[in-house]
């Protein structure tokens, strides 16, 4: 469905996955953990209008990983490779929870290149975000999962996770997390800067889950932000942080989604 290359940065290798140019270019990027393939689901959809590039961040799938450890300002020195590694193309940037705050930054830094993008359940607020990640809920859960990464897949299949969870479990590095399963994560963030939303000149269209159901965006978050923005486009999901992109076209996340792009199409240049 995508074709894997190779992209050699200053420091490491991406594996990069493009599709077929059958439109504008449209850059998927994965949340914490997880790997390109998580968009698999929704790929056939965008195939038909969409010249589709997604990647795996530094640590995870088949990139390098780092031998210096991990940190929000590595995954956004990755994308800001991927970016400029297409030149001058214009592009669409849609990201999952961690891609979506990639993306906001390179939309911040990137304005002459990047023309829309679409988070999912990505966190605004640094400091809030942090307090939610340092909690005792979510210190233990990456404590757990640390202790899964880059095993064996067989191993991983035994202990009873799905086929694609093990392999991309298996994939991932588990330094990774160590920031998260430590509750150090103030450190994870100390190379990088708030968005400064006010730079964003593109359409955007922010989504949140449901906090209640484990969704990461606060809703404290929210208000001061679409108060100083009203042109910024929003939806709320009633579902868990994952936004069940799992169900590709019937997810209510992408059906908002593939609208918004929808509406964007015909306005942005083909390449």
């Amino acid at each position: 469905m995508l074709r894997e290359t190779p992209l050699t940065t200053d420091t490491l290798t991406l594996n990069l996955a493009e599709g077929p140019h059958n439109g504008p270019l449209l850059v998927l990027l994965h949340g914490f953990t997880n790997r390109w393939q998580v968009f698999l689901p929704i790929l056939p959809t965008l195939l038909e209008k969409w010249h589709v590039l997604a990647f795996d961040f530094r640590g995870h799938g088949k990139s390098d990983h780092h031998p210096g450890g991990y940190s929000a300002d590595g995954f956004y020195r990755d994308g800001a490779a991927v970016l400029k590694s297409l030149g001058a193309q214009p592009a669409v940037l849609l990201g999952h929870s961690m891609g979506g705050s990639i993306a906001l930054h390179l939309a911040q830094n990137f304005p002459e290149q990047v023309k829309a993008v679409v988070t999912g359940d990505t966190s605004f607020n640094l400091a809030m975000h942090i307090d939610v990640m340092n909690s005792r809920r979510n210190t233990k859960l990456f404590g757990l999962r640390r202790k899964l990464a880059g095993r064996p897949v067989d191993e991983l299949l035994r202990r009873g996770l799905p086929p694609e969870s093990a392999e991309e479990m298996s994939q991932l590095d588990p330094a990774v997390m160590d920031y998260h399963a430590e509750g150090r994560v103030e450190g994870f963030f100390a190379d990088i800067q708030e968005i400064d939303f006010d730079r964003i000149l593109c359409p955007l269209l922010l989504t949140q889950a449901s906090p209640e159901k484990g969704g990461i965006l606060q809703d404290a978050e929210v208000a001061p932000l679409l108060t100083a923005h009203p042109e910024f486009h929003f939806r709320r999901f009633e579902m868990g942080h994952d936004l069940e992109i799992d169900k590709g076209p019937d997810s209510p996340f992408f059906q908002a989604a593939l609208a918004f792009l929808d509406d964007l199409h015909a306005s942005i240049k083909e390449t």
